[in-house]
């Protein structure tokens, strides 16, 4: 299922080791910088965050419920 989601979603986000990278997409720098600073407040060690393309953000059951929307308030911005 995961792999279908990365295939139809236009930006797909991985956190692994802490650490976040863009498997999809594009995220600017700053962005980015940012987006890394909320995984690395909330300790999140493994995640997937998918952007359907119409604004709305699906979140992998891994992170964390409260630190949701901080990150949709970055990439809306995007």
């Amino acid at each position: 299922m995961l792999w279908l989601l990365k295939l139809l979603n236009p930006l797909v986000l991985e956190i692994r080791e802490g650490k976040v990278s863009v498997t999809k997409g594009r995220v600017p720098s700053r962005a980015l910088r940012e987006i890394q600073g909320v995984i690395s407040e909330a300790g999140i060690g493994r995640a997937t965050v998918h952007a359907d393309g119409a604004g709305r953000f699906h979140f992998s059951s891994r992170f964390p419920v409260d630190r949701r929307q901080p990150l949709r308030n970055i990439l809306a911005s995007l």
